[in-house]
């Protein structure tokens, strides 16, 4: 629930610091949510649950930052000691940003319970951020369309026990 919430506003966590400008690469894509799936990975149970809930809310946040009004000034991604990138740069950085960010969540959950609680989850908390966003129908079909490759994309590691596990027979 913490990650759920840290999640939806870390993307705008740069309009509260004097160090980020907003629409800062730094907050407003894959690479926090990363750092928490790489902690996840060391960490325990808790991290985990953490980091899928930041991956979740950061990519629904996304999916609304996708549909500004215009693709120029503060809707564009900032780059520190670069400035302000180009419209197409900074729309694939964010779609990019949205397919990562569900990856890295589906690629934390453990079985097929999990599966049907983050889906939920993923559900939940667009609707909630829809409540105070301009844009709906883009920004659901998006969500749609990321979670698809988000969980069709291949595993590694950290996904075997979604599918059925072999058993070895000799043990118990």
């Amino acid at each position: 629930m913490i990650g759920i919430a840290i999640g939806l506003n870390l993307p705008d966590k740069d309009l509260e610091t004097s160090c980020l400008v907003h629409r800062s690469i730094l907050t407003h894509g894959c690479l926090l949510p990363a750092l928490f799936f790489w902690l996840a990975r060391k960490r325990g149970h808790a991290v985990r649950l953490f980091a899928i809930g930041v991956s979740l809310s950061s990519a629904v946040h996304l999916c609304f930052d996708l549909f500004p009004r215009a693709w120029i000034g503060f809707a564009l991604i900032h780059i520190p000691l670069y400035g302000r990138t180009t419209a197409a740069f900074s729309w694939l950085w964010i779609a990019s940003s949205i397919a990562v960010c569900l990856y890295l969540a589906f690629a934390l959950v453990k079985n097929a319970f999990e599966v049907v609680i983050v889906m939920s989850s993923l559900i939940i908390i667009f609707l909630d951020a829809a409540t105070e966003e301009s844009v709906f129908w883009p920004a659901l079909i998006t969500l749609m369309i990321a979670t698809s490759f988000g969980l069709t994309l291949p595993g590694d590691s950290a996904r075997p026990s979604i599918r059925r596990e072999k058993r070895n027979p000799r043990t118990k």
